[in-house]
């Protein structure tokens, strides 16, 4: 959900890129998987009697476990890209997709107890400004889950999209900001959000939660401030 995203960028065959990317995290590698367990596992232990919004659905893969586990009246999906919510709804006819365009944030406003952004605000060049119209869409009560990639070199878990757009010329990294806890617990402190807790998800090993060269993925838990 890029805030420079264009159907030319995140066109079927990106799309296809990442929908493979997440399969072989969830299936082969258990990655996926693992990040998307422990997600679900907080939305658990939380109040979790309300609406969840994962925002960035993408092939809406996530959108469709958080369902299998939540129920689909309780899930909805949410992308920038029109034709990403056209497959996603052609795909899921009895799920809740919705297009990120003028009039959404006012819409939903106060609707969601549980948003989450996932492998989203890497790509976006100021994720301030999105984190605080995420607010927007939060219950009171309501949290705000991140994961973003653990990367050594911003762009080097996005290699595949990042060669498919040198072949079409396009010279940019599509991997905007690399985030690490410390900067990305002060990114929410300073946009209005109250750190609860974190977890590393390690490529290979189950059991690790620690800052490594190894891992995948780093899911940081959040509520809003009180005033």
């Amino acid at each position: 959900m890029p805030e420079r995203n264009s159907n030319s960028t995140y066109n079927l065959f990106y799309q296809r890129i990442i929908g493979t990317k997440t399969l072989l995290g969830r299936k082969l590698l258990n990655y996926k998987q693992r990040e998307i367990e422990y997600i679900v596992s907080y939305i658990h232990s939380s109040c979790n009697s309300g609406l969840i919004m994962d925002m960035g659905c993408s092939t809406g893969q996530f959108t469709r476990v958080l369902v299998s586990e939540f129920g689909e009246s309780r899930v909805h999906g949410a992308d920038i890209s029109k034709k990403s919510i056209e497959r996603c709804q052609k795909r899921n006819p009895k799920l809740t997709f919705r297009h990120i365009g003028n009039g959404f944030y006012r819409e939903n406003e106060g609707k969601y107890q549980h948003v989450l952004l996932s492998h989203v605000l890497e790509h976006v060049d100021k994720p301030a400004r999105m984190l605080k119209k995420l607010q927007s869409l939060l219950r009171k009560d309501g949290s705000l889950i991140v994961s973003v990639p653990q990367e050594r070199i911003r762009g080097d878990s996005a290699l595949p999209e990042n060669l498919y757009n040198l072949i079409r010329f396009k010279f940019e990294n599509v991997h905007r900001i690399k985030h690490s806890i410390g900067s990305l617990s002060s990114l929410l402190t300073e946009t209005g959000y109250l750190y609860k807790n974190h977890r590393y998800i390690h490529a290979y090993s189950k059991g690790r939660n620690i800052k490594c060269f190894g891992n995948h993925s780093l899911v940081v838990c959040s509520e809003l401030a009180k005033a």
